[in-house]
């Protein structure tokens, strides 16, 4: 069984504080930085169901060089978003070292580099994953960004390239001999990028090379997997990333789980239908109606997943032209499976 016995989750006690240099969190459950995802409405979103520690999208140093507006506006945070990590990619070491110091006006708490980005325009400019080919250069980068900046520094990486180059322990012996004060492991290599299994073992192998915490990511989508992720690896914390799109409440109920032994209900049809509304309502709120149904969409197919009668809501949706149309459509929806709900009874 998946289920992991109560008796053993209160024993083992795997929810507590995270410390990484400086930063101590209120506890190990991380959102990951989503490209595209992980904007504030988004994290405020998760963190209202419980996060602690979030990231910004990923964001290019060569972008901040060059005075990029738009890869700045990524890195806009509030006060109340603490703790808050920014994630950099990038394949010169200098231009880590040029912008780095600047970045510590913006207030994060930590600074991730990020090796392990399988995608193409990212790994065609030397960085993301193609550093995972690097070790030396990826070594160079974290000792660095370690000297260009008093704040912590973290970094994430994937098993290796192929199953053919495995090189993930050199990778995170690299990263802690460069200096960083934390490491996550995404146990997928570079080619698989988001589909198949998540090969666990390789996260347990670096936690045990290493002093210093190790976050574990890849396949936790409930409490039971962030339970089996605990026991099987001895990982200092989770990082979550796609079982969070959809679902930001999963930080609730891994944290439900891990404390009290017991699943939470999913939450029903309305429920879910509320928080995609607040999560719209947000998006408006932040870059205007225009914006904000466009960056919605992939969000209005992953909350609807699974829902009665979704792929006809999903046409509705991807034909209304603005807010106050959408918002007819979910009021239409919720009528629509109440009116269900009610002849069911009936019969």
């Amino acid at each position: 069984s998946c289920l992991i016995r109560r008796d053993l989750l209160n024993k083992m006690s795997w929810i507590k504080p995270l410390t990484i240099g400086s930063l101590t969190t209120t506890h190990n459950l991380v959102l990951a930085p989503l490209a595209g995802i992980s904007d504030y409405p988004f994290r405020q979103l998760c963190r209202d169901f419980g996060a602690d520690l979030t990231f910004s999208e990923m964001v290019s140093v060569d972008g901040l060089l060059y005075n990029s507006q738009k890869t700045r506006r990524l890195l806009q945070i509030y006060p109340h978003e603490h703790p808050i990590g920014f994630q950099f990619f990038g394949s010169d070491p200098e231009i880590f070292r040029k912008v780095l110091p600047e970045i510590e006006t913006l207030e994060p708490d930590l600074i991730d580099l990020n090796f392990g980005c399988p995608v193409r325009k990212v790994v065609s400019r030397g960085a993301g994953a193609a550093l995972l080919g690097d070790i030396a250069a990826l070594q160079k980068i974290v000792e660095i960004a370690k000297a260009a900046t008093r704040l912590p520094v973290t970094a994430k990486i994937r098993l290796g390239w192929d199953a053919h180059s495995i090189v993930v322990l050199e990778a995170a012996q690299a990263v802690e001999v460069g200096g960083a004060d934390a490491i996550t492991v995404h146990a997928r290599t570079r080619s698989q990028g988001y589909s198949g299994k998540a090969s666990w073992e390789y996260i347990a192998r670096v936690k045990a090379q290493s002093r210093i915490p190790v976050i574990g990511n890849g396949d936790v989508v409930d409490g039971p997997s962030a339970a089996q992720m605990f026991q099987s690896t001895g990982v200092d914390g989770i990082m979550i990333a796609r079982g969070a799109l959809g679902q930001p409440w999963i930080f609730q109920h891994i944290l439900h789980y891990l404390q009290d032994g017991g699943l939470m209900p999913v939450p029903g049809v309305e429920e879910r239908i509320r928080i995609l509304q607040k999560h719209y309502q947000m998006e408006v709120s932040e870059v205007g109606e225009v914006t904000a149904l466009s960056q919605m969409r992939k969000h209005f197919v992953w909350y609807t997943h699974g829902l009665p009668h979704s792929a006809r809501l999903r046409d509705q949706i991807f034909h209304a032209g603005n807010y106050q149309q959408i918002e007819e459509i979910f009021s239409s929806y919720l009528e629509l499976i109440r009116s269900v709900e009610v002849q069911s009874l009936k019969v």
